[in-house]
């Protein structure tokens, strides 16, 4: 049968490297193992055969294609019986030259002597399926994988050891106690039909709420550590922009010239600032133009304003600042929530201490005017050339993200959309529970929604889940995995 037949898939991404990993896990693996590798060096050295090898060893040998005896590469196999594996299936795992015409080669080999090839995400699948992890740690493999920062790593870690399914099942068990004494009033309310059992149901779905409430906080820094910070660079032309943004990328990623108008369209950049995940987008200059592919540059910064969480607006001491140019200012902030903009003034090298402390008070002095300094969040000036100021920059994107975690310093946080939305759900309910159980109505209704509650924590979980859902979740994952 096609499902019995053992799974392939290379577990290293594409491109060339020192090795490539090959998983195969499945019944009848170690036999189609054998059937395309030999055996030449084991640590027992009595070995000969897969099947014979002990779970958690290794042997060198040869893959070759049995048709033609051709040897494909020479490699490391691994093996992994069941149930003590990833997937809870036997597992094996060859260690191959990291070229992709050997991994075609292997592939192919295996699948032509009885295996298939992998579908997406199915060896986590198989390994949620079989007990070896719960929902949020399969998805948390992904976030390990596609972590771009030291926060997002360390916050996909500790989902990954089961932080999240332990404070959701602590939970889980608090509610099913208050679920089984409200249940106990409903079958037995001659002896369990008091004010002090309601009051003790009440005050657990009350605590309950309460650690639902504070997790779901969690999810404003969760979100940027999963989604990234947006940072938008903007201004009018020729005010640094580009340099900022290859100074804070690392790398030269922006042309930057001396000629105004440079960069006509936006460009983004995928970076870690001070631990926090950013994207960072820079815009054209902003400024009246008849060029018509200018134009279309302008009306796009204006769009990027629109999803930044911080707006930086920078502005050049060799430059101006006219009424203008804070006329583009206030433009540009109307698409932006209060306190997300720093007003920023560039090549501060170029310029004494005290010109540019001169130049920016000007600068603000005009955006008071105009009526937008409650926008303003802070101000300063740098130097792209120099790295002045550069890490002050880094230091307030930091601040912004340290001010969503409501002054908490939780290791634990919700990244993904579906669990906070499970969770809320799970809020509305008990808060509903609640309102049931001060207002004297009936025991069933408050454990019907009780129940509901559970069920969306379950959810989160995997404990209580459909298969559409399980098999959604496992499709965006990569092949390998």
């Amino acid at each position: 049968m096609f499902s019995e037949r053992p799974y392939c898939a290379c577990a290293t991404p594409p491109g060339i490297g020192g090795i490539a990993v090959i998983r195969m896990s499945g019944m009848q693996s170690a036999q189609v193992a054998d059937r395309v590798f030999s055996v030449i060096r084991t640590v027992s050295g009595a070995v000969r055969t897969v099947a014979d090898m002990e779970g958690y060893t290794s042997a060198f040998g040869h893959i070759k294609d049995p048709v033609s005896g051709r040897i494909i590469d020479e490699a490391v196999l691994s093996v992994f019986k069941a149930p003590h594996s990833y997937t809870g299936d036997d597992l094996i795992e060859i260690s191959c030259h990291g070229g992709s015409a050997v991994r075609q080669e292997i592939l192919r080999v295996l699948i032509d002597n009885g295996a298939r090839a992998a579908e997406p995400g199915e060896f986590t699948k198989n390994a949620f399926l079989a007990g070896k992890i719960d929902l949020t740690q399969a998805e948390s493999v992904m976030d390990v994988i596609s972590a771009e920062s030291s926060l997002a790593l360390n916050s996909a870690g500790m989902q990954l050891i089961g932080a999240l399914k332990q404070e959701i099942r602590l939970i889980s068990d608090s509610l099913y106690r208050a679920f089984a004494a409200l249940e106990m009033i409903v079958e037995f309310p001659e002896h369990d039909d008091s004010p002090e059992n309601t009051r003790k149901a009440t005050e657990e779905i009350q605590i309950q709420i309460g650690k639902l409430e504070s997790l779901a906080t969690t999810y404003s820094q969760g979100r940027i550590l999963r989604e990234k910070m947006t940072v938008v660079l903007c201004g009018i032309p020729n005010s640094g922009k580009s340099s900022l943004l290859n100074r804070l990328a690392g790398y030269d990623r922006a042309i930057v010239t001396a000629i105004p108008g440079t960069t006509r369209d936006t460009l983004e950049v995928n970076t870690s600032v001070e631990g926090i995940p950013v994207r960072l987008i820079d815009t054209a200059g902003l400024r009246e133009t008849m060029d018509e592919i200018e134009k279309i540059g302008v009306s796009r910064a204006y769009e990027a304003v629109r999803e930044a969480d911080l707006l930086l607006w920078l502005t050049s001491p060799e430059e101006i600042t006219t009424e203008e140019d804070i006329s583009f200012l206030s433009a540009a902030s109307e698409r932006v929530g209060d306190q997300k903009i720093g007003i920023l003034v560039s090549k501060s090298d170029l310029i004494s201490e005290s010109t540019a402390t001169g130049f920016l008070n000007d600068v603000l002095a005009k955006i008071d005017v105009a009526g937008l300094s409650g926008k303003i969040r802070f101000s300063m000036s740098f130097s792209s050339e120099t790295g002045e100021g550069i890490r002050t920059i880094g230091h307030q994107i930091k601040s912004i993200y340290d001010e969503l975690g409501s002054g908490k310093d939780s290791e634990l946080l919700i990244t993904n959309a579906r669990h906070y939305t499970h969770v809320i759900h799970a809020v509305d309910r008990l808060k509903q529970t609640e309102s049931v159980l001060l207002n004297g109505e009936p025991s069933e209704i408050a454990c019907s929604l009780i129940r509901m509650a559970m069920d969306e924590l379950g959810e989160i979980t995997g404990d209580c889940v459909c298969e559409t859902l399980v098999e959604t979740i496992f499709s965006r994952f990569c092949i390998g995995k």
